[in-house]
């Protein structure tokens, strides 16, 4: 899988990049009232509202260090079970290739939150976990962006 790496504080990921429609710096976001923390509130981005995630928060229980390597992915819908989001990581790196499918990779951890880290393999930079968008949300959290996306 070619892939872009994003640390979600000491942890390395890798983004499709088939899943990613731009890397942004660190934007400012609307809060919303009575949300879970690690939705930071509603991005004006690229002429839409998107519902703007915490990664690290969401997936390790930590959240993002808002420092100047901090960036904004923005998420293709597709990649997202049709929801259009983006997600705030600790920084971004490298284009990668990675095979999660190996024999030696490992099937995935549930995180600290909400969210999940998919499989998890290594290369010759170290270990490095799927950070799928897809399987990031739970049903009821999926309904949550709808809802804050102002779609029924």
């Amino acid at each position: 899988m070619r892939a872009i790496e994003a640390w979600l504080g000491d942890l390395r990921c890798a983004i499709a990049l088939e899943a990613i429609d731009e890397v942004l710096p660190l934007v400012e976001a609307r809060p919303l009232g009575s949300t879970p923390a690690w939705l930071v509130g509603i991005a004006f981005l690229r002429g839409a509202f998107v519902p703007l995630v915490d990664a690290p928060l969401l997936a390790c229980g930590t959240p993002a260090a808002r420092t100047m390597n901090a960036r904004t992915v923005l998420l293709r819908p597709a990649a997202c079970g049709g929801i259009r989001m983006a997600l705030i990581v600790d920084r971004v790196g490298a284009l990668v290739t990675v095979n999660f499918e190996s024999g030696a990779a490992h099937l995935g951890v549930v995180g600290a939150g909400a969210g999940a880290l998919g499989a998890i393999s290594s290369d010759d930079h170290g270990t490095i976990a799927h950070l799928d968008p897809a399987g990031m949300l739970s049903e009821e959290n999926r309904r949550l962006f709808k809802d804050a996306a102002g779609k029924p």
